[in-house]
């Protein structure tokens, strides 16, 4: 199991997984990320797959796939992880 760090910045982030994600959580407050896990296969081809952080109300691209959504943080944010291709 492979952990893996999503930043609040209105960016897309690329990684390279062999299996889908298993479990999102916030990041502590001071990180503003957003964390996944996923299972990792060393002998497994990898693919290029690409997500971004969304708070609530936010507008999505079309193409935007959930993949999960936060507990609630100590300041009282929500947020959810989108896969897509831009």
């Amino acid at each position: 199991m492979f952990r893996y760090v999503v930043p609040l910045d209105d960016h897309a982030h690329t990684f390279e997984l062999t299996s889908d994600p298993v479990h999102v959580a916030a990041g502590d407050d001071a990180t503003y990320a957003v964390e996944f896990w996923a299972e990792h296969d060393p002998d497994a081809p990898t693919v290029t797959r690409v997500f971004r952080v969304f708070g609530t109300g936010q507008p999505l691209p079309e193409q935007a796939r959930w993949v999960g959504t936060c507990d609630r943080t100590p300041l009282g944010l929500v947020w959810h992880l989108y896969e897509w291709s831009p």
